[in-house]
Formats: C-alpha cells, structure tokens, sequence
C-alpha cells in the first residue's frame, strides 16, 4: 500500500496546477495532495468547506476504492476509499452521486480534486461532498486491498480510525438467535466477545437475501459509525458481496498481552474450539528464546534457505487435535509478525498428519510485508487454507510450524505479535468443527 500511495503522489504532482512546471526551491513547493488522515482531522463536529488555506495548500485527495459499489450494498452515490501512510490505514467516504459511483471499482487507485468540496457527515459516515465526474481521474486498477483484523470493541473506541476502511471481524453471532425472522436488511445486531456491533445490508443488495448463519462467522466490510447526540458512535458494518460473510470462526488464537518468557517457554492459545484440545505455541530447539513484550519471539540462526531452517529446527509450532470425534477444517490464517531488520524475511507454514515424521505446505513461500522499524509488528495478509486438501476434514491431531529462513544476523528476531488493544489476537486460526 505504501508504494501505491507514493505512486499517487507523484502522478498527482503530474496532474493539475497546483504543481509549478518551474517550482521556487528556495521558497519551497506545497505538496498538492492531502492525505486522509489530514481531512479527517479537520472536522470538529460541524460542516467544513475545504479551502486550499484549510488544505495547507492543498487540492486533492487519493486512495483506493475499496467497496464495490455497483454490487449494490453501499448507501446511494457514495464510494468509499482508504490509503496508508507510515503504517497507518485510514478511510473516507465520497459523495460523488451515482453516475460517478457506478463507474469506479474496487481496486482502483484514484484521485479526487476535493478544493472548495464540503467535509460533512451524514449516512453514518465523515464524507467529502460535492465532488463532480470533472474532479475524478483512475490512476490505475486492480489493486489488492487486505482486510484489518479487529475486534468489536475496537470499531466501538476508535471508531474515527476504522471508519470507512475495510475491516474483518470474527466469531460473530446474532445478538438474539432466538429471533424467527434474522436478516441482514435493515441491520443484524451482532457480537463477538468483546462488543457488539450491525451488520447491515441495503434492501435488494444481494448480501440482503442471504441466509444468516447458524454458527458463529467471519465479517468482512465498509465500517461506517454514526454519532447520536450525546457523541456516542453506533457501528454498523456493510459487508460488500456475498462473500464477505463467511461461514467459520475462530478455532485457535493467541492473545499475546503480558506475555514474556519469564511466564514460561511455550503459550497456550488464549481462545480454544470446545471440540479441540488446548494447543501451546512453542520454539524450535535451533531457535534461542528472546524476551520481547506482547510477542512470542526468538533469536534465529542465519539459514540460507528453507531446507536449511528445517534442518536446524528454525520454526514456530502448534498442534490442532481435535476432540468429541469432531472432524476439523481450516479455512484462513492471520499472524502478526514483529521482524527486525536482520531477522528472516522468508517464511512458510507447514503441517504434518503423521506426527512430525513428514512436513508439507501449507502455504507457498512467503515474504514479510511491512516495515521492520515497525514495534507493534504488522499484520500480514490473510492465509487462505481454503484449498489444502489435507486439513480440510481431519479428525486426527496435525501439527502446524512456520519455518523462517534469510537472517543476515545470528542475533536478530523473527517474532509473533505484538498483541495491542485493537488487534488482540497475534495469531489466529479459522475454519469449522463438526461432531459425526
């Protein structure tokens, strides 16, 4: 995402006059593009029209598009946008009317001439009025956008952080499933066991006819927040098409706040499937524990490349043996990885069904994604498992190990975490249990 910001940064200063052909360096040249975070703070509760002073020179905006508004579950001639910059996301919503909406998708890259629009908020969300088909030029298309893994609690105290940018949350169920008439039209009040929340669905969207799930599930949306007078956000949550309802929940997780070795070695997973047994993450025996606040860390060896840390033992593990004759299927994986900048880069994940005789992947090679610099550590796109064939219906214990290999430095760290507020979980595993 940071490439693609700075890429519609610098296209930006190609387009429009706000960028001189012969700039005064010395006087220095305002940077025509303001960034999301920036809008955003400069509304104080009531209407704003974004002059270029307000701007700090500025006269324009860019993101992503992350909804997809021609599918239908988004209010009527708003498109919603997000960009990151130094590791922060943050999103805003549009008033562009119909015309313009149904012609941007999900992934475009795009810039907004928002000089002299409106900052307003009103359909449960901040939004920039009065952009025009004239103000609105795609840069590029097709970009991937990973959801934010939080919780409900976390759109309920930061709501002004989350707003507008696609979120996943998961284990929700509705809050009376008692209900004989449960629908996403009009809103579904959910919770997960931290909050709670709306999951809302337009009338005659297609994520409207969907049937709810009987068990808990995985939400995957446009978070938007409405403030009632006394200040107080109400969330709702607007999955974009039918497949960001997704039936399963969370298996395994791993909350890793207060954790440090001095509690012990290993970790017991936080969160536990009644039809699995406890499952403890611990350290591979060529891996050197380390200490490290919130995250489950170690020392790693410098290996050239996988079949070398396999050799020497260089992984993370955890088990998954299920109980009550339950047959187990995982679906995704979500890790937070907190890397120094010597520490490996290249890691895979792995199991074995035969106790540890044999591994195989379970995901191709993968490369860290974030910055190193980075303390909280940075959460790594969502794994789909969806399509190993071998831990899709088991009922006998796997064993699971991410193997890291490329350290440069022998006292560098490869770590999971950290476990923050918003973000709890360091390391999640999703998917389905059922009892035969």
């Amino acid at each position: 995402m940071k490439r693609i910001v700075c890429f519609v940064s610098f296209i930006a200063c190609l387009w429009g006059s706000a960028c001189k052909e012969n700039p005064d360096w010395a006087a220095g040249t305002l940077n025509p593009t303001v960034s999301i975070m920036d809008v955003r703070a400069l509304y104080k509760g009531s209407d704003l029209v974004l002059t270029q002073d307000k701007l700090s020179g500025g006269v324009q905006i860019a993101g992503v598009v992350n909804a997809d508004y021609q599918n239908g579950n988004m209010p009527d001639g708003i498109i919603t946008i997000q960009s990151t910059l130094r590791t922060k996301t943050r999103g805003i919503a549009l008033r562009v009317g119909d015309d313009v909406a149904s012609t941007l998708k999900l992934g475009d890259s795009v810039l907004f001439q928002i000089k002299d629009k409106r900052l307003v908020r009103g359909n449960g969300c901040l939004m920039i009025d009065g952009v025009g088909e004239s103000d609105v030029k795609v840069l590029s298309s097709d970009h991937r956008l990973t959801p934010q893994t939080i919780t409900a609690s976390a759109l309920l105290t930061l709501p002004d952080e989350y707003e507008s940018v696609l979120v996943k949350i998961a284990n929700c169920s509705p809050a009376d499933p008692s209900s004989p008439d449960l629908s996403y039209e009009g809103g579904l009040f959910v919770e997960d066991e931290t909050g709670s929340l709306t999951i809302y669905a337009q009338p005659d969207s297609p994520v409207s006819e969907l049937s709810v799930p009987e068990k808990p599930a995985t939400y995957i949306g446009i978070a938007f927040a409405d403030y009632e007078q006394s200040g107080t956000a109400v969330i709702s949550l607007w999955p974009r098409f039918a497949s960001d309802i997704i039936e399963k929940y969370i298996l395994l997780a791993w909350n890793l706040t207060g954790y440090n070795i001095s509690a012990g070695l290993t970790r017991d997973a936080t969160v536990v499937d009644p039809n699995l047994e406890i499952s403890t993450l611990s350290r591979g025996p060529g891996l050197e524990a380390q200490q490290a606040s919130n995250a489950f860390s170690a020392v790693w060896p410098i290996d050239i490349d996988r079949v070398a840390a396999m050799e020497h033992g260089s992984y993370y593990e955890f088990s998954i043996v299920p109980k009550n004759n339950a047959k187990v299927s995982l679906l995704s994986l979500d890790v937070a990885l907190r890397v120094q900048t010597e520490a490996p880069k290249n890691y895979m994940w792995m199991y074995s069904d035969d106790q540890g005789e044999h591994f195989v992947p379970m995901s191709g090679e993968l490369k860290f994604e974030g910055k190193t610099s980075d303390n909280n550590g940075i959460q790594q796109p969502t794994l789909s498992l969806e399509e190993v064939e071998g831990i899709q219906s088991f009922s006998s214990p796997i064993i699971i190990r991410v193997y890291a290999w490329g350290a440069t430095n022998a006292t560098s760290a490869f770590r999971i975490g950290q476990s923050r507020p918003e973000r709890p979980y360091a390391l999640t595993i999703e998917g389905m249990t059922r009892c035969e």
